[in-house]
């Protein structure tokens, strides 16, 4: 089922829309030092208030990944979707609370539905490395979830990175407009970390 949803979703994003998507935008986040390393929030910043994100892909011509120089921090109480984050636990464990994972807009998991399909997060989960898509992978959420949508901050959440090293990515993205348009937007680069 999720990979008849995937493929419709594919097939009914016209290639050719203007995007949504103004940039990537990388902020850090202050951990008080209880894990090693920096932390860093990564959004798209949208054009308008209630643009939508709802897949985050990589394919066999348009390759999403995320990488560090050094290894993600991984909290065993974690997970790497946001969604494998308990809320209550997060609030007395810091370290859960700088765990890093992937998601769109929600950051435990309360109400929070994103899904991977053909997506291993393995080696990012075990031994913090790299978060790679070569061809047809995602992870997503329904285009009716709330957390698809950006509110008056114009962002929409899709990771949170705890590293000591320089981070580097490249996102490829599906979503709606506000008026309900399909767009999708390809290799979006963006990078953090010390200089």
């Amino acid at each position: 089922m999720k990979k008849l949803f995937f493929a419709a979703l594919l097939f009914a994003a016209p290639i050719f829309m203007h995007s949504q998507v103004k940039q990537i935008v990388v902020e850090e986040v202050d951990n008080g030092g209880n894990v090693k390393g920096r932390t860093y929030r990564v959004y798209a910043e949208m054009t308008n208030i209630k643009d939508q994100v709802y897949v985050l892909f990589g394919d066999s011509v348009n390759k999403l990944e995320v990488k560090s120089t050094k290894p993600f921090y991984q909290c065993s109480y974690g997970g790497s979707l946001s969604k494998e984050s308990n809320r209550k636990q997060a609030t007395e464990n810091p370290q859960l609370r700088y765990d890093s994972w992937i998601t769109i807009g929600a950051v435990d998991n309360y109400d929070n539905n994103v899904q991977v399909l053909n997506l291993d997060l393995t080696n990012f989960e075990t031994k913090g490395g790299a978060i790679s898509i070569p061809k047809d992978g995602a992870w997503f959420c329904v285009p009716t979830d709330k957390q698809a949508y950006c509110g008056e901050n114009k962002r929409v959440l899709l990771m949170q990175l705890t590293t000591e090293g320089n981070i580097t990515g490249l996102l490829n993205i599906m979503g709606k407009t506000a008026e309900g348009t399909p767009y999708t937007k390809y290799g979006l680069k963006f990078s953090s970390g010390k200089n």
